[in-house]
C-alpha cells in the first residue's frame, strides 16, 4: 500500500504525514505493549522516522526493552498518545504505532510477537508468521520488515 497517510495524537496536538508504502505490521502482545496501548496487544510499523512531517513537539520517556537497552517512548504531552517508540533520542529508525493513523484500513498484521503472554480469547490469523517472544536481533528484524 503507498499513497499519503496522516495521523497523530487523539487532541490533535501532534500530527504527521508520510508518503511511503506502508511497512509490514507487526502485533505484540507483551505486557509493556498491552500497557503502553490498554488494549490486548499493540500494533506497529517500522519506518524511519524522517518519512515523518510532523506538526508538534512529542514529549518522550525513557523505559527498559526487554532486551536491557533504552527505548525512547514519545507521546503527546497533552493527552497522552502514544505516537512511537525508538531505540535513539533523536529518533531514527521508529515504530510508529498503527492506532495513530487516521486511517488504518488495509494494515493486518503479518507477524505476531510474544504469543506465549496473548490475552486469552484474541484469536490469531494462522497463516502469520507467530513468535513465542521476540526474534533475537530485534532491531534488525524491524528492519527487515520495512523492507516487504
Amino acid at each position: 500500500m503507498s499513497g499519503t497517510r496522516t495521523g497523530g495524537c487523539q487532541c490533535g496536538a501532534i500530527t504527521y504525514q508520510f508518503e511511503v508504502p506502508v511497512p509490514a505490521a507487526y502485533a505484540c502482545h507483551c505486557g509493556a505493549c498491552k500497557k503502553q496501548s490498554a488494549s490486548a496487544f499493540s500494533m506497529s510499523v517500522p519506518m524511519q522516522y524522517d518519512s515523518l512531517q510532523v506538526e508538534g513537539k512529542a514529549a518522550s520517556f525513557v523505559s527498559q526493552a526487554f532486551s536491557g537497552k533504552a527505548k525512547h517512548n514519545y507521546f503527546c504531552g497533552n493527552c497522552g498518545t502514544r505516537l512511537w517508540h525508538s531505540c535513539s533520542n533523536p529518533p531514527d529508525m521508529i515504530t510508529l504505532k498503527v492506532g495513530t493513523l487516521d486511517d488504518p484500513s488495509g494494515i493486518a498484521p503479518v507477524v505476531h510477537l510474544w504469543v506465549s503472554k496473548k490475552q486469552p480469547g484474541i484469536e490469531l490469523d494462522p497463516a502469520s508468521d507467530q513468535h513465542l517472544t521476540q526474534p533475537d536481533d530485534l532491531t534488525a528484524w524491524r528492519a527487515s520488515l520495512g523492507k516487504q
